[in-house]
């Protein structure tokens, strides 16, 4: 295996000789004294090397030439792993190029919340990180410190999607030609060779994403690697351009890998001010307050911040937007006379590798031919630099965006007020929908155009033509404190959107300063006919809205126009009653608390939730109103939340809670307790509740659905034990182990952390218990590093990369769970890669029947076929807690619902598929992919008849609409040799042919050799 050298003196001294350098040399090249290298190297040192030398000999170790590294290797004993040890030596080699460029006047100062999730991502599963940003935040330089900082955990490789050509970029190629590995016949599976023998992460850093399409590229080949090079050290790390967000859901491998903790993505941000300041003052040596405040807040962002100090002080006076700070640090660095022979030059340049940016309305003004520009070899370095291909390029990508939006700003001033301008701006708007460098570019043509012509823009802005979907969203969305919004055009693009049937228009007016002074007393009307028209869809934007611009006036007179006797109209309002109120006694809000309508009180509930907002005496005194509501419903909704109660009213609301009529109020007060942590913020709450279970006589016969929730708190929170208590709980573990296996899952998974007591009480109670499911949950928990095949964070992965391949699913469609269990153990032995208990065995036998068959199949994964979609999250749990390793739902199911199930099915590694309806669409697929679902599922019931349309038939056509695995079923056998012959299916799910054959093991063993015989010949 390849290990780091420690530098034991014998290493120092190999490291030196491989060189051929004396020790004099060696010292000259490491900058110290060569008395330093006789003590690195005597053979006495026992004490080990101060921690800058380390890196200093690391760095030196990366710099060698691979058969110099290959010596240092063998000498050592090594089995260099080239890929690794490749990826090492060129990047080594990378940054110490970049490291002996000139010092810049702003160190780079690293994100720690993003390099300590980096740090986390190389010690998870997950195998994608991805990094988001703005022009100029500082991505290119996080993959670089990344690099330098992770040499001694991973190997790191820095590839730039800028080198490449997209249209034909073979990226696994790329990864191998970087570590000087010939790709062979397949780049792929070369690639998987070289990976499967890592012994450490090997991290693909891919910087310069900067578009969908890009994207696109850049994820579908990475989507492949995933799917062919299975070893979980070849990682990647991705930095894309923002906004717009990109969607990573088209690429289901890729999707899986994500390294998302808690579901946060990791966004670089421009600096806090108070941030932004030390690094001005400290490096300009001025008052950051002498700054306008327009400069002060662009200079947050690292980028322009480099491109102030780079140029003279800044004058004091008007603020400056981010066209005219680019543009005044231009012209400082070029100078007087350098400004007017190099502007136009540098114009030209980046027209001439930008000009498929420019729109096809402006052709008619270009004259078309743009040669390279012939560039003087003194112009600053600050703007330009030489590629290793001798090639002339913008020192950053802001820089070719700035000239290239120069050009066409004043190619549409040429134009002036016209169609074509028009369809100019709404051809740069479309790109920027799916383009953060068109994003920027639109935001500069509009800056510079509101310079020379804001009448241009006024006109553009209100033109029929212009698009309400993406170009006047846009315009507000960039704008800010631009001329041409006008409280005309504020007010006319507020009429179009109040009877637009996209909200894009609204979103973005609602998000522009101005608006609340433009529209005046109208804006009362214009924010409820948007309420009214998109409901929930813009809650949070008007929200935004009412709290950064309302006064107490206005937030009356909004209320009083209000027609608050609408059950959906006075929701909005109770939702985010802490915006209106200040005084319980208030006659207003006394109709949220008594409306006829119960959903507008749970409202309240779910505003008393809001981890922004804190419980004051008002939302107490509406927490305890709504704990004693006349209707379950609304207490159930309060119950979760009664723990973020000050002191000793959140012991009193729970009690009530906990001692109500309605056992789904308790159970919901439990459940929220799960919320505290663990160990619980508020261990009063816990011990209440506790107490309350062990006196309470109807705690002492909890009904069935409610157990699990009563045990957990137990199981989470009793102390330590003494044997016979063990004994004993492992006992209660076995009469009824759902509280138990989904802990255990939970641990499994990281999404429980308990305390370590806890954990190994848990893990010894389970491998104790009568339960054959306990047990094994119980040895898989207490596994500190399984194996790939067993690591429960990867069970998406390893389900979405089913696709392309060729699957048999056994659908056990049976009543008797003995006859289930015999066809199952057959099956399995015949090699079927899942069984599946079907809905009819459910609801025959029980979720029982799913430990039964699991236990009879350990090895094979089993699918539990559930019913009710739009109680998705409840039958994940379920059929989860009862053995199943995958859960396909069948029925009505929402999105909302769906991605509930998807929820509980990541917290216990249970991948979710999802049956297809009839009368499903492109788009309806696309909203489940993003939602989460693993894969689709075609299901046909034989026993309705012979209709026209065949299961192939929608199976083609959603294996066209998606990547994710799909699987088929349809009463096939293995006389269906056109279905086996298909290469519109993944998994072929069969019944009958099997279950109800004289003989199911044959029938079993014959489909599946067909079946993976079909693969083979795929």
């Amino acid at each position: 295996m390849t290990r780091r050298p420690t530098w034991t003196p014998p290493e120092v001294k190999l490291l030196r000789e491989v060189q051929n350098l004396s020790q004099r040399a060696f010292a000259q090249r490491l900058g110290y004294a060569q008395s330093t290298v006789v003590g690195w190297e005597k053979p006495q040192r026992a004490a080990p090397l101060q921690h800058e030398t380390v890196e200093v000999l690391d760095v030196e170790l990366g710099r060698l030439e691979p058969d110099r590294r290959e010596r240092f290797d063998q000498e050592r004993g090594v089995v260099v792993h080239r890929l690794g040890a490749g990826s090492a030596v060129r990047t080594a080699a990378i940054l110490a190029t970049v490291d002996s460029e000139p010092g810049a006047p702003l160190p780079y100062t690293p994100p720690a919340g993003v390099v300590g999730s980096a740090r986390l991502f190389l010690e998870s599963s997950a195998r994608v990180f991805l990094v988001s940003g703005s022009a100029g935040i500082g991505k290119t330089s996080l993959t670089r410190h990344l690099a330098q900082q992770f040499t001694r955990e991973a190997d790191c490789q820095l590839l730039t999607v800028g080198s490449w050509e997209m249209s034909t970029v073979d990226i696994a190629a790329e990864i191998l030609r970087y570590a000087s590995i010939p790709r062979g016949d397949d780049a792929l599976l070369t690639l998987e060779e070289h990976s499967a023998r890592l012994t450490r992460p090997c991290l693909v850093l891919v910087d310069g994403i900067a578009s969908h399409e890009a994207f696109a590229t850049v994820g579908r080949q990475i989507d492949a690697i995933l799917r062919q090079a299975t070893a979980s050290a070849l990682r990647f790390l991705l930095t894309v351009r923002t906004p717009p967000a990109i969607e990573t859901t088209a690429h289901p491998l890729l999707h899986a890998s994500l390294f998302t903790p808690a579901d946060e993505r990791h966004a670089l941000s421009p600096w806090p001010v108070g941030e932004a300041r030390a690094h001005w003052e400290r490096a300009a040596g001025a008052s950051f307050d002498s700054l306008s405040a327009g400069i002060q807040h662009l200079v947050r962002t690292p980028l322009y911040m480099k491109l102030a100090l780079a140029a003279p002080p800044l004058a004091g006076g008007g603020d400056l937007g981010a066209y005219a700070l680019v543009d005044h640090c231009v012209r400082r660095v070029l100078g007087t006379d350098g400004t007017e022979r190099y502007f136009p030059l540098l114009t030209e340049l980046a027209h001439r590798y930008g000009h498929d940016d420019l729109p096809a309305a402006l052709n008619v003004l270009d004259d078309g031919a743009h040669p390279v520009p012939e560039l003087p070899s003194d112009l600053p370095a600050t703007l330009l630099r030489v590629t290793q291909h001798r090639q002339v390029e913008f020192s950053h990508d802001v820089l070719r965006e700035f000239f290239l939006s120069t050009r066409i700003a004043d190619l549409l001033h040429r134009q002036g007020r016209s169609v074509a301008a028009v369809q100019a701006l709404n051809e740069l708007a479309d790109r920027a929908s799916t383009s953060g460098a068109a994003r920027s570019m639109f935001a500069l043509v509009l800056e510079r155009l509101d310079l020379l012509a804001p009448a241009l823009l006024e006109a553009i802005a209100t033109a029929p033509t212009a698009s309400l979907r993406t170009t006047v969203p846009l315009m507000m969305s960039v704008a800010g404190q631009a001329r041409f919004l006008t409280p005309e055009v504020l007010r006319s693009c507020a009429a179009r959107a109040e009877h637009d049937n996209d909200p894009a228009l609204s979103r973005a007016l609602l998000g522009n300063p101005r608006l609340h002074h433009a529209l005046g007393p109208g804006r009362y009307r214009w924010l409820l006919a948007l309420l009214r028209q998109f409901g929930v869809t813009l809650w949070a934007e008007v929200t935004s809205f009412v709290e950064e611009n309302f006064d107490s006036t206005d937030a009356y007179t909004f209320l009083d126009l209000a027609n608050l006797a609408d059950g959906a109209e006075a929701t909005f309002f109770a939702r985010h009653f802490y915006l209106f109120f200040a005084d319980a006694a208030n006659s207003t809000l006394e109709i949220f608390l008594s409306h006829t309508d119960w959903r507008v009180r749970a409202a309240l509930a779910e505003a008393l939730g809001d981890d922004t907002v804190s419980v004051d005496d008002t939302g107490l005194t509406v927490m305890t109103r709504l704990v004693h509501d006349t209707d379950y419903k609304v207490r159930a909704a309060i119950a979760p939340d009664v723990g973020r109660a000050p002191g000793h009213a959140a012991v009193t609301h729970l009690t009530v809670l906990l001692n109500d009529d309605n056992w789904h109020v308790r159970e919901r007060a439990l459940q929220g307790l799960d919320r505290l942590g663990l160990p619980s913020r508020r261990p009063d709450l816990i011990q209440a509740a506790l107490d309350i279970l062990a006196t309470e006589p109807a705690w002492s016969r909890t009904p069935g659905h409610i157990r699990p929730s009563q045990d957990r708190l137990r199981i989470l929170h009793a102390p330590p034990r003494d044997a016979a208590a063990s004994n004993e709980e492992a006992a209660a573990f076995a009469h009824d182990p759902r509280a138990i296996v989904t802990i255990l899952r939970e641990i499994r998974t990281g999404h429980l952390t308990p305390p370590d007591y806890v954990r190994d009480r848990l893990i010894d109670g389970g491998r104790r218990s009568d339960r054959w499911l306990v047990r094994r949950e119980a040895e898989h928990a207490a596994m500190t590093d399984p194996a790939e095949d067993d690591d429960p964070r990867r069970v998406r992965e390893r389900y979405r990369r089913i696709r392309n391949h060729r699957s048999v699913q056994i659908a056990l469609d049976l009543h008797d769970v003995a006859g289930a269990v015999q066809i199952a153990e057959a099956a399995a032995d015949a090699g079927a890669d899942f069984i599946e208990v079907g809905d009819p065995l459910i609801k025959e036998a029980g979720v029982r029947a799913i430990e039964q068959i699991k236990s009879a199949v350990e090895d094979t994964p089993v699918i539990a076929e559930m019913m009710s979609a739009d109680w998705g999250r409840d039958q994940v749990v379920l059929a989860a807690q009862a053995g199943a390793d995958i859960v396909q739902l069948i029925g009505p199911a929402t999105t909302a619902s769906v991605r509930a199930a998807v929820d509980a099915g990541r917290r216990l590694a249970v991948p979710i598929l999802l049956d297809v309806p009839v009368k499903a669409s492109h788009r309806w697929i696309t909203e489940m992919e993003r939602a989460g679902v693993d894969g689709f599922t075609v299901t046909t019931n034989i026993d309705v008849g012979i209709g026209s349309t065949t299961p192939l038939d929608v199976a083609r056509e959603l294996r066209h609409w998606t990547a994710l695995p799909v699987a088929v079923s349809g009463g096939f056998s293995t006389t269906d040799s056109a279905v086996l012959a298909s290469p519109d299916w993944d998994i072929l799910i069969v019944g009958r042919s099997v279950v109800d054959a004289l003989d199911p093991a044959t029938a079993a063993k014959n489909l599946v050799e067909l079946v993976h015989l079909s693969e083979r010949h795929r």
